[in-house]
């Protein structure tokens, strides 16, 4: 498979796409790197009109089957309007990423064109053999040969989740239906219902806009790093007060790094995300492998 490589964010050290380039050459793939993607201007891999130029070079490109993020960090909203969305539908080319890439898997679900929330390459370079990278391996194997993500993948994502909490539980710790339970995750398991979201402060800045992902009937994922539990709270109420809480069919919390517990408030992150799900009679899955973290297993966006 042919691969791009664009950095539609943050800079990124040559370095890091280099040793990232060399993993997915080593699979097999064919890689090439888009021409700003090692630039530098300011905090961003270039300006919005030159990261744009390499995200529509590449999709309109024969010879590309696929882009690849360098990284996230900060800029992907700048490019959001700039990038013809029939362009994306005509190329059907997934793009993989995740962070501030939540923004570009958005635009792709407008376009109806599956993408992948994965590892980037600095994960890529510096630990190829992880079973993170040994997934992502798999999944793009499968996609050259099937171009589309194996149909069960998500559930064997939502399967490492720490906690699984019914609507029924409450707050306690013990299932007083265990059998509600189980027919309720062979439903869930069994129509495999379309997974969205990705980065909780992304999600945030997207609501409003025509960009923001159709939640309807799906299960959101979500994750973040370095916010204040104040602030998680006020992004989590703004998903409640828009309704998305009540058209989804399960809330999946990944891993929040770097978000420290504050003593003034009242009850822990969990415990928050326990009292939303359960407010809204919806399942909710704790301590999910997704986010800032090296155990960050990828998941499918299917449309």
């Amino acid at each position: 498979m042919n691969i791009r490589i664009v950095s539609p964010a943050g800079s990124v050290k040559g370095k890091v796409i280099d040793l990232g380039v060399e993993t997915l050459r080593m699979w097999g793939h064919k890689v090439s790197v888009a021409p700003h993607a090692k630039d530098s201007y300011g905090r961003f891999s270039g300006t919005p009109e030159e990261r744009t130029q390499d995200i529509v070079e590449a999709l309109e490109d024969p010879d590309v089957d696929m882009l690849y993020a360098s990284r996230g960090g900060y800029g992907c909203m700048q490019i959001l309007d700039k990038i013809p969305l029939d362009l994306i539908r005509h190329a059907n080319k997934p793009i993989v990423g995740y962070s501030d890439i939540t923004a570009l898997h958005a635009l792709w679900q407008k376009a109806g064109v599956p993408s992948l929330h994965a590892h980037m390459m600095k994960h890529l370079g510096e630990e190829p053999t992880h079973v993170t990278s040994r997934t992502i391996r798999e999944l793009l194997d499968y996609f050259s040969a099937h171009h589309n993500w194996p149909a069960k993948h998500n559930l064997l994502f939502l399967k490492k989740a720490t906690l699984f909490v019914a609507p029924h539980q409450g707050w306690s710790s013990d299932d007083p239906e265990p059998e509600v339970t189980k027919a309720m995750l062979d439903a869930l398991f069994a129509d495999t219902p379309a997974m969205v979201g990705g980065n909780l402060a992304v999600l945030s800045g997207l609501h409003g806009t025509p960009f923001d992902f159709n939640y309807d009937g799906k299960l959101l994922f979500i994750e973040d790093i370095s916010e204040s539990p104040y602030k998680i709270d006020r992004m989590l109420q703004q998903l409640s007060l828009m309704g998305v809480l009540d058209r989804i069919r399960g809330l999946v919390c990944g891993q929040f790094s770097g978000c420290d517990e504050d003593p003034t408030m009242p009850v822990k992150l969990w415990d928050n995300f326990r009292m939303f799900a359960h407010s809204h009679g919806i399942p909710l899955w704790l301590g999910a492998p997704i986010g800032h973290v090296k155990e960050n297993f990828p998941v499918a966006y299917h449309y």
